[in-house]
């Protein structure tokens, strides 16, 4: 009997997208399987792929809860209806609500994977009380959460309610490239770096900004790429252009090939104040490019000390100091960089994370 399986997502941008992107691709190789995906295709940072056994519905869905969810909700139980659904995975604070009111009108299996909201409780206090609530309310209409990091876990279970079954900790991965950086850093060249992610206030691009005029103002030569877009373009423009950054930093517009752009830099830097995952260090460490990260969330099992160089407090000194570090000190980096492409091959696989959820939809 062939499966209907839907993916509700708010917005396919970030590390989101590529979560849901590879589960679509995955279940395009499945004969027995019709795809849904239901989205803004108008806010997204890549294009919605193209499968044969995937439909695609664009809905005006927009992060503030308002009376344009009523339609939303209309809209897609109408476009569903018909549909003989198995299974709805809902993606994300809207999406996870919009899976969970519907699969219960259709009596589908629902799958919510929370990646914000009420994770990252960056809406102000109201807000915040608010999705918590939602998510309280909603747990009786959800068959089964999934977890992408045990910090997700643990924080839905602070911010909302302590789940102790129907749940499972699944990581997202990747593929790994048939190409690896063959040539890493030396002490005393110009440091190269990198940043992939959306231009939000969360990524905090703004404190490598800061690393980088004191690197100016210590006479480091260096470059720092920036690699996105999003709401705050103007802000950190402004930051450059005040730190008088101009010809050290640069911002690129988002690239297909991650990983081959990855390869241009010495070292990827991510210094997220909110993550319940990481997909830039995984990507990094799959090519063999060394990374500088922040401590926070799911980073904590992304990267140790064993595979990458750390902030543990996310402040600009911290970064400074360790690029400082890098630029005087002639240590090899080739036990850090195998060591966390290792951890990579044996723990953030795409192929695990994919075959874990295909066997949950086809159950």
């Amino acid at each position: 009997m062939s499966k209907v399986i839907v993916q509700i997502l708010r917005a396919p941008a970030g590390g989101i997208r590529k979560h849901v992107y590879d589960i679509l691709e995955h279940l395009s190789h499945q004969n027995d399987v019709t795809q849904i995906f239901i989205t803004n295709i108008h806010d997204t940072d890549s294009p919605v792929p193209v499968y044969s056994n995937l439909k695609v519905f664009d809905l005006p869905i927009v992060d503030q809860p308002g009376f344009s969810d009523f339609k939303n909700l209309f809209r897609i139980f109408n476009i569903l209806k018909n549909e003989n659904v198995t299974v709805i995975h809902g993606h994300g604070a809207k999406g996870g609500i919009y899976c969970r009111l519907i699969s219960s009108l259709l009596s589908a299996k629902s799958i919510y994977t929370p990646h914000g909201g009420s994770l990252h409780r960056v809406y102000g206090a109201l807000k915040n009380r608010l999705y918590s609530l939602i998510e309280f309310l909603l747990i009786p209409f959800t068959d089964l959460f999934i977890f992408e990091s045990h910090y997700s876990y643990e924080t839905f279970c602070s911010n909302v309610c302590k789940i102790n079954d129907s749940f499972l900790i699944n990581y997202n991965g990747v593929d790994i490239p048939p190409f690896q950086a063959t040539h890493h850093y030396q002490k005393g060249q110009p440091l190269k770096l990198a940043s992939f992610g959306l231009l939000r206030h969360l990524k905090g691009h703004d404190i490598i900004i800061e690393a980088c005029a004191m690197l100016k103002m210590n006479g480091i030569p260096f470059e720092y790429s920036i690699y996105g877009s999003g709401e705050q373009l103007d802000f950190l423009s402004s930051l450059i252009t005040e730190e008088q950054l101009q010809n050290h930093i640069f911002f690129k517009n988002y690239s297909e090939s991650v990983e081959r752009e990855m390869l241009k830099f010495d070292f990827i830097v991510h210094p997220s104040r909110f993550e319940s995952f990481g997909y830039v260090p995984v990507e990094a460490m799959s090519v063999k490019v060394p990374v500088i990260t922040s401590f926070e969330g799911g980073l904590k099992e992304v990267v140790d000390e064993t595979c990458g160089f750390i902030a543990k407090d996310n402040k600009a000194s911290t970064y400074f100091e360790i690029l400082k570090n890098l630029y005087n000190n002639s240590a090899s980096l080739e036990p850090m960089i195998e060591s966390a492409y290792l951890k990579v091959k044996t723990k953030f696989s795409k192929s695990v994370m994919t075959k874990k959820l295909e066997k949950i939809y086809l159950q």
